[in-house]
C-alpha cells in the first residue's frame, strides 16, 4: 500500500478508535470529555483525508476501500460504548454493525470484479446523522458527568436523554441503515451473480 498523506490520515482513525473506547468506558468525567475530543478529531479526519487525496491527486484504490472501513471501525466503537452505557439497544447495534460490514464486504467483492460501488445519497445522510447523534450523546454524558448537578445545562442534557432524544436519533440511524442496505443490494444485485459481469 502506498502511504500517501490521505492514507496516513485515514489509518489514524483505526488507531484512534480503541483509544476513544478506552476513555469512553473509563467511568470518569474527564475520560468522557477526552473521548468526545478524540471522536470529534477522528470525525474531522474523514473530511481531511478526502481533501488531501483530491488536492494532491492521491486518490488510490486502497484509500477508497480503507476510508469507509475506518469510519465503520470508529462508529462501531462508539455504538458499542453507547450500548454498554445503556443508551443503545442491542438490536440497533447488531443491525447497524451487520449493515456496515456487509456493505464493506460488497465493496470488496466489487473491487475484486473490477466494479465500482458508489456511495448512495441515503448512505451519506446516514453517515452524517450517525456522527451527529454519537457526538450529541457523548456531549450529554460529558455534561452529566462534569456540570453541576441540576444546573440548567445539566438539566437539558438529562432531559434530552431521559425523554428519548438519543434513542430517537439512533432509531432513525438504524432505519436508514436498513433502507440503505436494501438499496445497495438492489442496485448492486449483479455482485451476487456467479459469473463475472
Amino acid at each position: 500500500m502506498k502511504f500517501t498523506y490521505a492514507n496516513i490520515v485515514t489509518l489514524s482513525r483505526f488507531f484512534m478508535a480503541p483509544i476513544f473506547l478506552i476513555f469512553m468506558l473509563s467511568d470518569s468525567p474527564i475520560g468522557t470529555i477526552v473521548a468526545l475530543a478524540i471522536f470529534v478529531v477522528a470525525a474531522l479526519t474523514d473530511w481531511l483525508d478526502g481533501y488531501l487525496a483530491r488536492k494532491y491527486g492521491e486518490v488510490t484504490d486502497h484509500g477508497v476501500f480503507l476510508d469507509p472501513l475506518a469510519d465503520k471501525v470508529l462508529t462501531t466503537s462508539a455504538f458499542v460504548a453507547l450500548y454498554m452505557l445503556n443508551l443503545m439497544q442491542m438490536w440497533m447495534l447488531v443491525v447497524i454493525v451487520l449493515r456496515d460490514f456487509g456493505t464493506t464486504a460488497m465493496r470488496s467483492i466489487a473491487d475484486d470484479r473490477g466494479m465500482t460501488m458508489k456511495t448512495s445519497t441515503v448512505a451519506k445522510v446516514k453517515t452524517f446523522l450517525q456522527m451527529v447523534v454519537i457526538i450529541v450523546a457523548i456531549l450529554c454524558l460529558a455534561i452529566l458527568g462534569s456540570a453541576p448537578k441540576n444546573s440548567h445545562i445539566w438539566s437539558v442534557a438529562s432531559s434530552f436523554i431521559d425523554l428519548g432524544g438519543v434513542s430517537a436519533g439512533l432509531l432513525v440511524v438504524t432505519i436508514l441503515s436498513i433502507y440503505s442496505l436494501i438499496q445497495y443490494i438492489i442496485v448492486n444485485r449483479r455482485l451476487f451473480s456467479r459469473g463475472r459481469p
